[in-house]
């Protein structure tokens, strides 16, 4: 068969293939994989300081995991729960006398594995709040990554857990008696309802009744290329070599370096359409400064229901250069600072698996106009809104190593807007959440065959959320902090 296709299929597979890379934004360094919901039910023996002889608790752990991925690319499990169910006897032994409700702190021992590689996981800080699941607490929380070196199966298992408990007992109503003699026939007293009785925190280890523990997931990591595809194009002369990452990486690697932040202001214009009404009597005015800041988070494509990195803190993080204060309005209680921003990020290059076996990649173009950024203060609140258009265009597109040629003009065949808000102060960073939508492609294809129809069915669409966080400015001469991807 050697290296021919049928060139509308591959077509085909290649528009379908990118369309993970296409939310535009910033560029993209990993997808996050579709999903698919778990509950392991085990049994594990808990014992407190108190308590001699362990006691057999069932532990329930719920999550929704990866169904694949690729190596390199972080994935996690999402919405994880440690569920443990204190039935009587559990509760006589392991809580204090009258417990009713429970809340405090879990934290879960998981081992990975993949191919005789091995290395451990802390699950720390999932907590459960006092409420209505009284001896059945549900501790919740984020979860870290799992990066893998290499392809191959990987197998998460549930070790041991520690549970620090704060129990709640209900107190005995304290009767009020009535002011004065009590008439005859009167009422009784009345019993005012006291708050419950917390003790003071009791710290459960527990470990699996069988080794090894429970099976939480598996999933395969594959390497889309294989073993017979072309060489990468050689990585730009501003790029730095990464060292090989370890075989199985539990938790977030180092943060990558900024750029240094040049010495000045970019050029372009605000945008008047995004600025605010000043109010009566404000003055306007201007500062004008040289500042970087890097942004990072997720966005999640829609029609796929699955999110993207967004600016990778981990690989290759660009920076927004901003003319701070082009324009500043003050009045009584009021304070607002205007910026241009340009957005300067390199070409993105991702390969995914299309179809489940059809090795396709690209690389994504952001063509954004200059950045409007509005930061308002009133007294005490503070808002931060960023907008601007752009058009994404994809070029390099690569069917099993295959070149298949979309043209130089393939993008979104008109810019599209993004506006993002948060409540904190632009200076010192914070969440920014929003929603775009991706118009149709046009120009997609050569030699008389379109393929913009193939982009605009597969990706175009309203409802694309985004959540970023930005990070802390940075003047010029100095390389602004890459901060950690948000909570999704």
């Amino acid at each position: 068969m050697g290296g021919a296709f049928d060139r509308r299929g591959a077509a085909i597979a290649a528009a379908l293939g990118v369309i993970v890379l296409l939310l535009g934004l910033v560029p993209a360094s990993g997808t996050i994989a579709r999903n698919r919901e778990t509950a392991v039910q085990a049994i594990y023996d808990c014992a407190s300081g108190a308590v001699r002889r362990a006691v057999t608790v069932t532990v329930t752990f719920t999550g929704v995991y990866p169904t694949g991925g690729r190596p390199g690319q972080p994935l996690r499990a999402e919405g994880f729960a440690v569920r443990p169910e204190f039935d009587a006897q559990a509760a006589a032994a392991l809580l204090p006398p009258g417990t009713t409700e429970i809340s405090g702190t879990a934290r879960l021992a998981v081992d990975v594995a993949q191919d005789g590689a091995s290395a451990r996981a802390d699950w720390a800080g999932l907590t459960a709040a006092t409420g209505a699941d009284g001896l059945r607490p549900a501790f919740t929380g984020e979860v870290p990554a799992i990066t893998l070196g290499k392809p191959g199966q990987v197998a998460l298992t549930a070790a041991e857990f520690t549970l620090t408990l704060q129990a709640a007992a209900p107190q005995a109503p304290e009767a009020t008696p009535p002011s004065g003699s009590p008439a005859p026939g009167s009422a009784p007293p009345t019993a005012t309802e006291q708050p419950p009785v917390v003790t003071p925190p009791v710290e459960l280890r527990c470990t699996p009744a069988a080794t090894p523990g429970p099976s939480l997931a598996t999933w395969t990591v594959t390497d889309p290329t294989g073993p017979d595809a072309p060489t990468r194009s050689a990585p730009s002369t501003t790029s730095k070599a990464q060292p090989p990452g370890p075989a199985i990486q539990v938790g977030p690697g180092p943060l990558a370096p900024a750029p240094v932040c040049p010495a000045d202001p970019p050029a372009g214009e605000l945008d008047p359409s995004r600025l605010p009404e000043p109010p009566p009597g404000a003055v306007e005015g201007r500062l004008g400064a040289s500042l970087c800041v890097v942004a990072v988070g997720y966005a999640t494509v829609h029609k796929l229901g699955s999110a993207m990195v967004i600016n990778d803190p981990r690989g290759e993080p660009g920076p927004m250069h901003l003319d701070l204060g082009r324009r500043t309005v003050s009045a009584p209680g009021y304070d607002e600072s205007d910026s241009v921003g340009l957005l300067r990020f390199p070409d993105a290059r991702s390969t995914f698996l299309t179809f489940g076996f059809q090795p396709t990649s690209a690389r994504v173009s952001f063509e954004p106009e200059p950045v409007t950024v509005v930061n308002v203060r009133r007294g005490q609140t503070f808002t931060t809104t960023i907008a601007y258009r752009q058009h994404l265009r994809i070029h390099d597109v690569r069917v099993n190593g295959v070149p298949l040629d979309v043209g130089p003009r393939c993008r979104t065949a008109r810019p599209f807007d993004t506006v993002l808000s948060g409540a904190y102060n632009f200076l010192t960073g914070g969440i920014l959440d929003g929603e775009i939508t991706i118009p149709p492609f046009a120009g997609c294809g050569s030699r008389g065959e379109d393929l913009s129809p193939l982009f605009t069915a597969a990706l175009s669409g309203p409802g694309n959320a985004v959540r970023i966080r930005q990070g802390q400015l940075a003047g010029a001469g100095s390389a602004p902090p890459v901060p950690e991807l948000p909570q999704r």
